[in-house]
């Protein structure tokens, strides 16, 4: 089986575009950081808006990294392209401050997540073009692969077309990126945004709380700590990157042992809920995770900050720390 949708790789894609343009990318954290650097890397004019020097480390940082930097307003007002890199709660606010009322007509709004438009907290005017480009990993990986020469699967997404050129300025930053270099794929803001929700809900959320029941439940019954929390993160990574190199399959046949293969397959659909993998991923289409999380992050996360405490204290968190220390991160 082919996929059927079109893979734009480097030789589809005219950086060309974006010759002459300014793109005015707001936020420096993690993702900011990233792509702003491959895209000066690549020949794109690039600006930084940031924050309140005062209170927004990202101001120093990007000078420091030899960009220049101004208020939101400013870059706003200086960007032919506009490239929100801000987390999805804030956005609104930050928007609707300073940036609403100084995009021009022809601007190209861009986004590295869809969750504002696609919820509606943000709502652009009608004549500038709003496109996504989202590359598939954190911005230390996106930065690390770019100057390996390689680069990380991303998708573009069109929600106004408003100059007949949005997917292209989106493709454009795509490549400057590095993410044509291994293929990058066109898609809507739904499906870009619903599929990052569902997918962190899911396979983040099981994944980790697989790991604190794996420890949970061999320090209870006597294992030594740092052998429960060695299985329960460690030996994940001795498969992932065999995973993605060969498929699963290949994995279980040609490079697991046959006990490993066995456990996989018999015992692992017994601690995997279906049903309620489904609820979730209807949950997340009617809109109800993107409705928890902003009604969570309008109250100050009061949820997310007990939790946070919870697990910072905890045993698993404590014996990781004094893993780390004696067994090294490799």
């Amino acid at each position: 089986m082919s996929f059927t949708e079109k893979i734009y790789r480097d030789e589809d894609v005219d950086l060309g575009v974006l010759k002459g343009k300014t793109v005015g990318i707001i936020g420096y954290g993690s993702q900011g950081y990233a792509q702003a650097n491959n895209l000066r890397d690549s020949g794109v004019d690039v600006i930084i808006g940031a924050g309140d020097r005062r209170f927004h480390s990202g101001w120093d940082k990007a000078e420091k990294d030899g960009f220049t930097v101004m208020s939101i307003e400013d870059a706003v007002k200086k960007s032919d392209v506009v490239h929100i890199l801000l987390q999805d709660p804030a956005q609104p606010e930050v928007y609707y401050s300073s940036v609403h009322a100084n995009l021009k007509k022809g601007q190209t709004l861009s986004f590295a997540h869809g969750f504002a438009i696609l919820y509606g907290t943000i709502k652009p005017p009608k004549d500038v073009d709003v496109v996504l480009f989202v590359p598939n990993g954190p911005g230390p990986v996106v930065r690390q692969k770019y100057l390996n020469g390689s680069g990380i699967y991303g998708c573009v997404a069109v929600d106004q077309d408003v100059t007949g050129k949005a997917a292209e300025i989106a493709l454009a930053i795509a490549k400057g990126v590095g993410s044509t270099r291994v293929g990058t794929i066109l898609m809507s803001f739904q499906h870009e945004t619903e599929g990052d929700n569902f997918e962190e809900q899911v396979l983040y959320g099981g994944a980790i709380h697989l790991m604190r029941g794996i420890y949970k439940v061999m320090t209870e019954n006597g294992y030594p700590k740092s052998f429960a929390y060695a299985k329960a993160i460690r030996s994940i990574r001795s498969i992932i990157d065999d995973i993605d190199e060969v498929g699963i399959e290949a994995y279980l046949t040609g490079r697991a042992s046959r006990t490993c293969e066995f456990a996989v397959r018999t015992s692992g659909p017994r601690v995997v809920n279906y049903d309620e993998i489904q609820k979730i991923f209807e949950e997340t289409e009617r809109g109800e995770f993107a409705k928890r999380w902003l009604l969570e992050f309008s109250q100050g996360m009061p949820v997310l900050n007990r939790m946070r405490r919870t697990w910072q204290d905890s045993d698993m968190e404590a014996t990781g720390i004094e893993f780390r220390k004696r067994f090294g991160l490799s």
